[in-house]
This record gives C-alpha cells, structure tokens and sequence, in this order.
C-alpha cells in the first residue's frame, strides 16, 4: 500500500461528498456540517483548505483528508478504514512537522473515538488533559482528549507491523544481537560492511549513525514475538539503498519477503522518496528473489566490494519505482 499527501483539488469535491455521507464519520468531527452537501465540499476546497490540508491518496485513490496546522486532524473514507491508512498518513504529517522544526504537536479525540485513539497512540501521541468542544452536526457539547506528541515520543513509537513482525527502532540493547548475527560468515559475505573478525564495538559504529528513525540512514530492528532477529535499513542521499540482515535461523519462513515490502512502501511513503535501489551478490539469487516480489528489478551488473569478502564479486544493481 503506498499512501501520497497532497493539496486538495476541486477534481476531489464528490470524493469527499461521498465519504462524508457517512454519518459515523461525522459524529467524530467537530466542524464539519451534517448533512454534508456539494456546496459545503466547495465552500472547504475555495475558501477554507489552506497549504496545511492534504488529501490522502491511497494508491492514487482518494483516502480522505489530514491537517496539520498545529494540530493534528484527519478524517478516513469508510471504504479505507481499518487498513492503516490512517496511521501512515499520520506519521506522514508528522515527519514533515518536526523535519519542519517543530517541538510538540497537538490533537484531540472526542471521548469514545477508540479507534482514532489508538491510531495517536501508535504514533506517539500521550494523553494531556480534557476540554470541551462543540459538536457542529448538532450542537452538541462533548467532551474531548487532548493528547501531544514530541520528535522523542514519535520516534520511540514509530514502527511498521507486518503479518508476523514489528519493525521498530533500534536500541542499544539490541547491538549484541546486532554483532552475533552481523559478523556470522555466511551472513557478512553477503553484506556490505561486516565482517566476521569485527568487535561488538566495531558493529556498533556502524549501526549507531542508523538508530535515530527520523531522519535517514535509518536502521529498524526486525522483531518476532518481541525478540530482534535481524535488521532493515535505508541508506542517505539521492538514490537510497535499502539493506536488510536476517538471523539464518529464521531461513526457511518468508519472512524477508513479507517484510522488504512493506518497510519500502513506509519508507518510500515516510521520507518522499521516489526510488529505492539495492545491491546484491550475484550468488545470492534468494535476495534477488526477495527484492523482485518487492518490485525491484535489475538494472545493471557491478564488481562489488564488502568487508566480508577477500575481493570484489559480481553482483546486481536493483531499482524500484
């Protein structure tokens, strides 16, 4: 699932009509009118949407809309519920809020909206106090969370979730894992800058420049029934690589490919990157694998190097999107 933020545009007027005919969608929002007409839809797109309102697009697909003008508020067409659509347009905002330099975001929730709840809770927003607002479908006073979020707590949050796995970020404690796994020989000679005679130290630096998730390189740590058991990462500049380590004693159970999908559509999503590449040895055909099912595809045969190796071996460059 690739999710896009954009400007709204009049061509998206009967989408959001069409989503906010849902009256369940409307009893959790404080502005918006009910019944919601066409003429409300282009009172919004020409007179109140500002450069703070984007239309989430799913696919290409109209998903509904998020704002982040000092405060987080986002609304999800019935049809895109329940798929994480919300959770990633979140994280979304509020990577470009706090790439933008700010300290704290706010949001509220009605008391009662569980699942808009928990959608800021997985993003790192904490609970703060109560207020009132009033409802404007019907007038209504209700009584709302008021929650907050700093850089700190989102990237403690941050994670993607795959069908058996969580990606999350890397900690100190997991560089011993780290180390164990890195400098094993059949692991390192397919990897980059391993090598099986490096200290725990030695991993260390490699991977500490990695840990902080809110900008890149970032390395997450790949966890099953919470124990980490590998690593995916995505390199700086222009043309990143995505990388990715797993314990050899998870061989056998797809989890690679279950998991290099989804971490490229967050990660594409996350830091607006049109591209992915990635390196592979040419005698490692199951990573070849891995990357195709992910939607890379071979674009060119190099010598590449790695500490784990005596010498440069043949290997594939691999382009996404």
């Amino acid at each position: 699932m690739r999710v896009r933020l954009r400007a709204p545009q009049p061509g998206d007027r009967h989408a959001i009509v069409a989503a906010l005919q849902d009256r369940d969608t409307v009893s959790w929002l404080s502005r918006v009118p009910w019944p919601y007409h066409l003429a409300d839809a282009d009172h919004f797109l020409d007179e109140v949407a500002t450069d703070k309102d984007q239309a989430i697009l799913v696919d290409g697909h109209f998903a509904g809309m998020i704002r982040l003008h000092g405060e987080l508020g986002y609304w999800i067409a019935p049809d895109y519920r329940k798929r994480g659509v919300a959770t990633r347009s979140a994280q979304m905002a509020l990577f470009r809020a706090f790439s933008d330099g700010k300290s704290t975001v706010t949001a509220t929730s009605f008391v009662g909206n569980s699942a808009s709840l928990g959608v800021l809770h997985r993003v790192g927003f904490v609970e703060t106090g109560r207020q009132m607002a009033t409802r404007r479908m019907d007038g209504e006073e209700l009584e709302q969370i008021v929650l907050k979020a700093s850089p700190e707590s989102f990237a403690a949050a941050l994670h993607i979730s795959t069908r058996r796995c969580r990606l999350d970020r890397m900690t100190e404690a997991d560089l011993t894992t780290m180390h164990r796994i890195a400098t094993m020989p059949q692991v390192a000679r397919m990897l980059l800058r391993f090598h099986p005679d490096q200290t725990p130290d030695q991993v260390a630096e490699v991977i500490r420049p990695a840990m902080d998730p809110l900008d890149r390189p970032v390395r997450l740590a790949i966890r099953l029934n919470g124990q980490c058991i590998g690593s995916v990462g995505v390199a700086g500049g222009d043309e990143p690589s995505v990388f990715y380590f797993l314990d050899p004693a998870m061989a056998g159970k797809g989890l690679a490919s279950e998991i290099v999908p989804e971490f490229c559509d967050a990660v594409q999503d996350w830091y607006g990157l049109d591209t992915l590449r990635a390196e592979v040895f040419q005698d490692n055909p199951a990573s070849r694998r891995v990357l195709e099912k992910a939607g890379f595809a071979v674009i060119a045969d190099i010598a590449m190097p790695s500490a784990g190796r005596a010498a440069p071996e043949p290997g594939w460059i691999m382009q996404r999107g």
